[in-house]
């Protein structure tokens, strides 16, 4: 009977050949938490990165953290000397009991999901503007996701722009959702809807908008090589949504799927070997 290490080799053996040949993949599972990146934006104090390269011209052309691509598009208008981005953001900006715009680059939580320092701040005021790309086949099992403080102040109190969720009487039924979109090329495969803020309770102690961050199981969009992300709310107006379009990320654990011709020259290799390993014992 093969003992223990036998069974353990070929599998051993898969991965290194895995990661021999094929080293633009990830042959295990993999974490994207940001703690790579280290280029900050002008007037940031370096505290975040929102593509504004310090020399007052646009910039679409996003940024990448462990191999993972994530967009970006800052524009500077020289008209009026003033720029403007959206998609995702890199943060270390630890001010999540702060409201207004000015704060826009603040988790509510004030620190990444368990306490890191980095963590992404997505703007998307429509499906399109925050993107991320793995560059192979993947399997994403979880993305941890909270609100940014502008969002969560803006619901919970209302400003010159966004109500107070609940309204006066607290028995408005107002919701602010994260819809993630998962992509093989450019087919959908599936979605997974995240309530950033629900009060649509009839007890309305069970109202809430998130404060933490939340781990979102990604496990039924299926292999994918890309994410999109849309939000939606209760309450909107004349040009369109009136919630702050924010969210907070971190924590973006995934897989690579090998080609399926990987696969199989990978469990030949690793049965041929494990053949011959048997055979010289003997």
């Amino acid at each position: 009977m093969p003992s223990a290490r036998d069974l353990r080799a070929p599998r051993d053996f898969v991965l290194s050949l895995c990661l021999l040949l094929f080293p633009s993949l990830v042959c295990r599972g993999d974490i994207i938490g940001f703690e790579d990146n280290s280029l900050y934006s002008q007037g940031s104090n370096g505290l975040y990165y929102n593509g504004d390269l310090g020399n007052n011209t646009s910039n679409s052309q996003g940024w990448k953290s462990g191999g993972v691509g994530f967009s970006n598009s800052y524009t500077f208008d020289s008209q009026f000397n003033y720029g403007y981005w959206s998609g995702f953001s890199y943060s270390r900006v630890n001010a999540g009991n702060e409201s207004g715009f000015q704060n826009q680059y603040a988790a509510k939580p004030g620190t990444g999901s368990g306490g890191s320092a980095h963590y992404a701040i997505a703007y998307n005021s429509v499906v399109g503007d925050s993107i991320i790309t793995f560059g192979a086949q993947v399997q994403v099992a979880s993305i941890d996701i909270s609100n940014t403080a502008y969002a969560y102040f803006s619901m919970k109190e209302g400003d010159q722009f966004s109500k107070k969720f609940g309204g006066n009487s607290g028995n408005d039924p107002d919701f602010f959702k994260l819809r993630i979109l998962g992509f093989q090329g450019s087919t959908q495969t599936a979605a997974v809807d995240f309530f950033l803020a629900d009060y649509r309770f009839e007890n309305n102690a069970q109202d809430y908008v998130v404060d933490q961050w939340t781990r979102v199981d990604l496990t039924s969009l299926g292999t994918i090589d890309s994410l999109k992300f849309a939000l939606s709310s209760t309450d909107n107006g004349q040009f369109g949504m009136n919630t702050p379009a924010y969210f907070a990320m971190d924590r973006v654990e995934f897989s690579a799927v090998p080609e399926p011709g990987s696969v199989a020259l990978l469990s030949m290799a690793a049965l041929g070997w494990w053949v011959r390993k048997r055979k010289l014992q003997r």
